[in-house]
């Protein structure tokens, strides 16, 4: 073991020490060392060392060393003081190029932490790159795909059974109970988890066991958010929850209690128990069912197995399970990363939806623009400043600079103005996040570490080179002879320059014809007539019977509860129009159900089940036949209506009075055909739809079933009195005296409707900003830009002046180069803007049409920018007084 103290503690001492006083501070520190490493230990002896070193420097040491005096810190210093006053003194240029950058460096850091979220979504589990989400897909062939990575319940023991890769399996599933009991109990989205679920995810316990948080059968898991809501700031270990489960209510006692889940993690709940009571919730044939999908399934495969052994073993599983039901190929199970499952929409959403990758990559392609065209404004300024800096480069070169010294001495000054940028940036990043969170719905949080300095200031030094490295090689590569001749310092780089100023128009005028595209798509989805009347209508979720197990019991004792508030509610003159359905315009997932019809073709539609006023509560036109009767007996046993898209899709020329295709249908008759309407969001095309009073006659002859919006009957009213407000205290005292110990929940249809749309109009809000900013942008590069060409030309339009020009000469004198390369930007633009636009709006089935006129606006919208700032410049321009700008030298 050395019995010196740490050698770089000695270099550092020797580095900023005056050689004069090295060896006697030395040799007193040594001493000190020795003295403390026979007292307490080398370790101790070493941290002294340290700290009298770090306590011995001082700055006027630093000064006066001649180490540092010959040495590349010094020479970097000089550099960053010349270009501070070089900086200092031509302050408008200084401030617009500061104010580009700051602007530039805040939207990117915006969108690059929007994307960092979105790409990082379910990783901050340790054992990430081990957990796999499970997906089932059945495959019958002739369009008979049912793709779900909602999974059987029985999927969990499947995994541990038969897959020694497999660690642990564990399965969520997520179902809404009334909680509490008395009066104004709430109901809430209960979690069902496997007793294993923390041993595969890091989610957060605050309280309770991590390893066994489920203490008995009847255990409820809370976050901290729900502690607070039902237990205000008492401790809520050991209390008492109650849950609505079949037609009784249960106590459960808490036994965990987890931090609220975050934000970026695609499992999410509040409440949670222990899937041992899955029996009581679900019986014991969806325990054992294949067909049945329940519940999210998540495997973490052990550390040294490989994921593609259990996928190649998968079929065999299957099929020895399932041989007799269904052939090889027929029924597949895959496994899906769950670090994958936000941003692939190529698989099915399970319990939490998934993103538009697109939309991620397009805001940060535009983050990336906006800080690019910031870049370039620097760069184009500096280069336009090259005919008032052709002197300093000639003098230095004559006093022996060489290239290289230029180009770190202007690469100082790009630095100095990035670093700057970089810190008022990030200050203004910090201030816009809850802005920008409101604006794009996401919940982004700053967190600092040691290594985020570290970060920061790479990204300003990265930025720094990128915007001055171009502009320094152009001023250091002057020629002395034609600097001395005062010619030309050659053309390339007024090429470049224009190359980069159309460059930066481009992305203005795209941003511009992007953002009026989106808009108008969302102004287009927004005013579409949808073939039905929803201003001022209302939906009430309504309260079923507990008892009810089936769906076709939720229905109907749901509409029978409905009766007696639509009862209550019809004393009110406001409240017109009242209906009842189990899913109401404005949320997707409406029951699907399929059969194989008599000719074996598999057949595919869309259910609703109503009462015999709601198509009349939203004003939906009946084509062919009638609409419902109240109090019609037959049509309340068998009577269907269908829309012309189920018509054309079941071939059926005359459908009034006929029948859907099948043998196994109840009795019914088709009554009426609707006009298509859309039901679903504007995504997708009109679907075929089958609508009756009675589920019954239509379930029976079928063979799959599916529902992603909850199927528990809604009451919709039209209300039509000119304030809004009332309808809150209108349904709050006919719910309590209808239902008074059930939470009221209640929407306005149009809002619904226009929540369908909302990742559009928060894209195109983000974009409307971007485009803003670029503008911003280019308006500080061209007002720069003007500054310098009217500086160099200042004789010329004084003379100018003195023959007669008028300002609108001098307006043509001064705008004309930039015109043209404005122009050439816009006609780059448009073959840009229309493949990019063509892709999105390929996402809509029905959308609006680009046209010309768009494209027209944008540039004329560019033009009118650049116009402004060459009037304002003119106008100063010619009220200089000519004798003044002809005395300039």
């Amino acid at each position: 073991m050395s019995s010196n103290p740490p050698r770089w503690a000695d270099r550092f001492l020797e580095w900023y020490c005056h050689p004069d006083l090295l060896e006697d501070l030395q040799g007193d520190l040594y001493e000190v060392y020795q003295k403390r490493r026979t007292e307490n230990g080398k370790r101790a002896a070493d941290l002294t060392y340290v700290w009298l070193v770090i306590r011995s420097l001082r700055i006027s040491a630093i000064g006066k060393s001649k180490r540092l005096k010959n040495s590349i810190f010094m020479m970097t210093t000089n550099n960053f003081k010349i270009a501070f006053r070089v900086l200092a003194r031509d302050k408008v240029n200084t401030a617009i190029n500061l104010v580009g950058l700051t602007i530039g460096i805040a939207c990117f850091l915006l969108m690059g932490l929007y994307v960092k979220q979105e790409l990082s979504f379910d990783h901050f589990h340790s054992k990430k790159d081990r957990i796999y989400r499970s997906w089932v897909k059945e495959d019958y062939g002739e369009g008979k795909i049912f793709f779900n990575s909602v999974t059987p319940l029985r999927f969990e023991d499947l995994f541990e059974q038969n897959f020694p890769e497999v660690e642990a399996a564990v399965r969520i599933t997520q179902e809404n109970h009334l909680v509490g009991r008395g009066e104004n109990r709430i109901d809430e989205q209960v979690a069902v988890i496997s007793p294993d679920f923390f041993k595969v995810f890091d989610f957060e316990v605050v309280a309770g066991n991590r390893e066994a948080p489920f203490q008995e059968l009847r255990s409820v898991i809370i976050s901290e958010s729900y502690a607070r809501k039902y237990f205000g700031n008492d401790d809520p270990m050991g209390k008492v929850l109650s849950l609505q489960i079949a037609e009784n209510i249960e106590d459960f006692k808490v036994s965990a209690v987890i931090a609220d889940m975050p934000h970026a993690s695609s499992i999410r709940f509040d409440i949670a128990v222990s899937a041992e009571n899955s029996r009581r919730f679900y019986g014991e044939g969806a325990m054992n069912a294949w067909f049945s999908v329940l519940a999210e399934t998540y495997v973490l495969i052990r550390e040294n197995a490989d994921v593609q052994n259990v996928n190649d073993k998968m079929q065999d599983v299957v099929m020895g399970y399932l041989s007799e039901e269904v052939e090889r190929g027929q029924y597949n199970i895959g496994l899906q990363p769950i670090t994958d499952i936000h941003l692939n929409p190529d698989v099915p959403a399970g319990f939490a939806p998934v993103s538009n990758p697109q939309y991620v990559y397009i805001l940060g392609a535009i983050g990336l623009l906006v800080l690019i065209i910031a870049c370039i404004n620097y760069a184009t300024l500096s280069i336009g400043q090259s005919l008032r800096r052709a002197r300093e480069v000639g003098m230095r070169k004559v006093l022996g600079a060489g290239q290289s010294t230029l180009v770190v001495q202007y690469l100082s000054e790009s630095l100095l103005v990035a670093l700057i940028a970089m810190t008022i940036g990030t200050v203004l990043t910090v201030l816009l996040v809850p802005t920008f969170n409101t604006l794009t719905g996401t919940q982004i949080f700053l967190t600092f570490r040691w290594w985020h300095l570290l970060a920061y200031l790479g990204v300003g030094l990265a930025i720094g080179v990128a915007a001055g490295i171009y502009p320094a090689f152009v001023l250091s590569g002057f020629r002395i002879v034609a600097i001395l001749r005062g010619g030309s310092q050659g053309g390339g780089r007024h090429v470049a320059q224009k190359g980069m100023l159309v460059f930066q128009f481009l992305v203005t005028v795209f941003l511009i014809s992007t953002t009026l595209i989106m808009k108008k798509q969302v102004s287009f989805m927004q005013e579409k007539d949808l073939g039905f009347n929803y201003e001022s209508v209302v939906s009430v979720t309504l309260q079923p019977d507990p008892a009810a197990q089936r769906l076709t019991q939720v229905i109907a004792t749901g509409m029978e509860n409905g009766k007696l508030l639509k009862a209550a509610l019809q004393k009110h003159p406001d409240v017109t129009d009242i209906g009842m359905a189990t899913h109401v315009f404005g949320s997707n997932g409406w029951t699907q159900l399929a059969y194989t019809d008599d000719k074996n073709v598999f057949r595919r539609f869309a259910f609703l089940n109503v009462d015999a006023n709601y198509l009349k509560s939203f004003g939906i036109k009946v084509k062919e036949g009638r609409d419902f009767e109240e109090g019609n007996g037959l049509d309340e046993r068998q009577s269907i209506i269908i829309n012309q898209a189920a018509a054309d899709y079941f071939g059926l020329e005359n459908p009034v009075d006929d029948k859907l295709p099948g043998k196994e249908f109840g009795e019914h008759r088709i009554i009426g055909v609707t006009e298509n309407f859309n039901f679903t969001s504007l995504h997708s095309q009109v679907e075929p739809l089958v609508i009756a009073e009675n589920a019954m006659t239509i379930l029976q002859g079928i063979s799959d079933f599916n529902v992603g919006d909850s199927p528990v009957p809604k009451l919709v009213f039209t209300y039509t009195g000119s304030n809004l407000t009332a309808v809150q205290d209108i349904l709050d005292e006919e719910w309590e005296a209808v239902f008074p110990n059930e939470a009221l929940d209640f929407s306005f249809v149009d809002e619904k409707i226009q929540q369908q749309y909302e990742n559009e109009a928060r894209l195109n809000k983000l974009i409307t900003v971007a485009t803003i900013l670029s503008i911003v942008i280019a308006i500080l590069g061209l007002l720069g830009l003007m500054v310098l060409v009217v500086n160099s030309r200042i004789k010329e339009i004084g003379i100018r002046k003195v023959m007669g020009a008028t300002p609108i000469t001098i307006f043509a004198l001064l705008s004309k180069s930039f015109v043209s390369q404005l122009l050439v930007a816009i006609v780059l633009s448009v073959p840009l803007t229309l493949w990019l636009m063509s892709k999105w709006l390929a996402n809509f089935a029905y959308r609006t049409e680009m046209g010309v006129g768009l494209f027209v606006v944008s540039g004329m919208a560019a033009l009118l920018v650049a116009a402004l700032v060459i009037v304002y410049h003119t106008l100063r321009a010619s009220r200089i007084n000519p004798v003044e700008s002809l005395r300039v030298e």
